[in-house]
């Protein structure tokens, strides 16, 4: 009977640790500088209450980008400041794991798991890449300032 005990003591400590990683899903953030050449450098901040990735700087037609796990109970949010020149921009770019952003059905399909965000001159967008690898992108927001 202890033996059957064990047994069962110890399945009970594994069995948690197979589901939590099958149910694990990847996530990708891109960060895509569209901006013109010859303009001010794009600078961005992006973190999470976990992970601080410093200040960036990628070049015109660069992608900064980065992944992670989701599980069972998804809870990851991470927010980027934007500096371009005298204009700025801050909001979370990842907070929700079947758009991306809360409010983002209005920006990318239900399930998508890689977050693209494009910097351009007009704007900050957000989209996909869809199941033929054809970028769809729609305005997110205005850049602030000057």
């Amino acid at each position: 009977m202890i033996s059957f005990l064990v047994k069962i003591f110890f399945l009970l400590l594994i069995i948690p640790y197979d589901i939590t990683e099958s149910q694990c899903l990847f996530y990708e953030v891109h960060i895509f500088n569209n901006l013109p050449r010859n303009s001010p450098q794009l600078q961005l901040h992006c973190a999470s209450g976990d992970d601080d990735f410093g200040h960036q700087y990628p070049g015109v037609r660069k992608d900064y980008s980065w992944s992670f796990c989701e599980n069972w109970f998804p809870k990851t949010l991470y927010f980027c400041h934007f500096w371009w020149g005298f204009k700025e921009q801050a909001f979370e770019v990842f907070n929700n794991s079947n758009n991306c952003i809360d409010g983002g059905d209005k920006y990318v399909p239900d399930e998508t798991t890689k977050c693209v965000w494009q910097i351009q001159k007009d704007g900050i967008y957000l989209g996909y890449v869809n199941s033929t690898g054809q970028l769809h992108l729609t305005k997110y927001a205005e850049w602030l300032g000057n």
